[in-house]
């Protein structure tokens, strides 16, 4: 029970989440201060995680209404969970009004690291294992726990689908058609990607009941693989992702298909456009773009050189001497400069006050973050916000 008790501490302060052990009307806490935690906390969510557990001999996974993920792991009349795990970046109120739903006090609030589906799924799984020794694939999971359209009714349905597309004319644009489009934006040919792509409009079969969705779905699928072409062509995964995401989300609010295939063509062209001027840089190492890459979706959190050294299996002392040799910055000030970069973005577009927004970028103090946003930007947030917000964005003074 030791070292059970010693992972699942482990557990808990390496993915920033509760850890904790129901035993008849017991609750025992793997983490050092669970008094945030809704499962602690509250007792009628905690007995609904163990009845979803009661009903499958899997691992229960269940998401509330907030986005939390929440994992929980029936064995021998115990019941292990895990949580929360957020899917989504909180803002100041949506993550006061989370707490305040469980009857959480709100000295006890706290922010929550984002993770996608994929992890949780992942972490579920090391979870499960750790506790039953037993071993599901992100599929299993998905399938004990999301049960929306049985295997029967989804051949139905594709058959049917098959009949109405009338000989196959939804895949008349071929396989070689797309892949010159993913192979232009992969060198960094803006042009000929954003022709190529207006080109296979013309073909593509229907992928919507109506004309709206149909442009919408494929202009999200356009945006979704181009990232990916992206990705090979030398940008980091996290700035392909984000601008590919920027675009989905603005694709998705449309209901205009012209606006639509402009944003589209946008996407296209500004993930093409990525990976010219990453060519057009110096040639940096793997090492240097996964730092990188590592810097910008850890940003919020406290970040150790070592920590990523560890991840790519070299020491700490040659990652910062080559990444101070082919970026001409140290690893801190590369930090530094994301987290300004990131703030400056917040001083325009919310009305986070100072102290928000330094704790959101994970600066220590609203002073240091000053300091620091000073030397970087030659003025003080205060007087950034006040020459660059939009008028439309003022709201109560700051």
């Amino acid at each position: 029970m030791s070292d059970q008790k010693y992972l699942f501490s482990h557990l808990a302060g390496v993915f920033h989440t509760g850890v904790f052990c129901l035993r008849e009307e017991e609750v025992i806490s793997y983490e050092e201060n669970p008094e945030y935690n809704p499962i602690y906390k509250n007792e009628p969510f905690r007995l609904s995680l163990a009845a979803k557990a009661d009903e499958q001999s899997e691992p229960a996974i269940v998401k509330d209404d907030f986005h939390m993920f929440y994992i929980c792991v029936k064995w021998e009349a115990i019941y292990y969970m895990m949580g929360p795990l957020s899917t989504r970046v909180l803002s100041r109120t949506q993550r006061h009004g989370f707490y305040h739903f469980y009857g959480i006090d709100k000295k006890w609030e706290k922010n929550l690291n984002y993770r996608t589906l994929m992890e949780i799924l992942q972490i579920a799984g090391i979870f499960t294992r750790i506790i039953t020794g037993q071993e599901y694939t992100d599929q299993q999971l998905v399938d004990a726990n999301y049960r929306a359209v049985s295997s029967e009714r989804e051949q139905q349905e594709q058959v049917w689908f098959d009949i109405k597309s009338e000989d196959e004319d939804i895949y008349r644009h071929t396989y070689q058609e797309e892949r010159r489009i993913l192979d232009a934006v992969k060198e960094g040919n803006v042009t000929e990607a954003v022709r190529l792509s207006k080109v296979m409009d013309v073909n593509i079969g229907r992928l919507g009941e109506s004309e709206v969705d149909h442009w919408r779905n494929l202009s999200i699928v356009a945006a979704t693989l181009c990232a990916r072409a992206a990705i090979e062509g030398g940008v980091m995964p996290a700035a392909a992702y984000r601008l590919s995401g920027f675009y989905i989300n603005k694709i998705t609010a449309c209901k205009d298909i012209t606006q639509i295939l402009i944003y589209r063509n946008h996407a296209v062209e500004e993930l093409a456009k990525r990976v010219r001027e990453k060519k057009e840089k110096r040639h940096t190492s793997s090492y240097t773009e996964q730092c990188r890459d590592y810097v910008y979706r850890h940003y919020r959190e406290k970040i150790y050189l070592d920590d990523i050294a560890d991840k790519l299996g070299i020491s700490s002392s040659y990652l910062s001497r080559l990444f101070k040799r082919e970026t001409g910055s140290s690893l801190q000030d590369f930090i530094n400069n994301v987290r300004v970069e990131k703030a400056a973005n917040l001083l325009i577009y919310s009305d986070e006050t100072l102290s928000e927004i330094a704790e959101y970028v994970n600066f220590p103090t609203q002073s240091y973050f000053g300091k620091i946003f000073k030397q970087k930007m030659q003025m003080s947030p205060k007087l950034y916000r006040e020459l660059h917000k939009p008028v439309e964005f003022y709201g109560k003074e700051k």
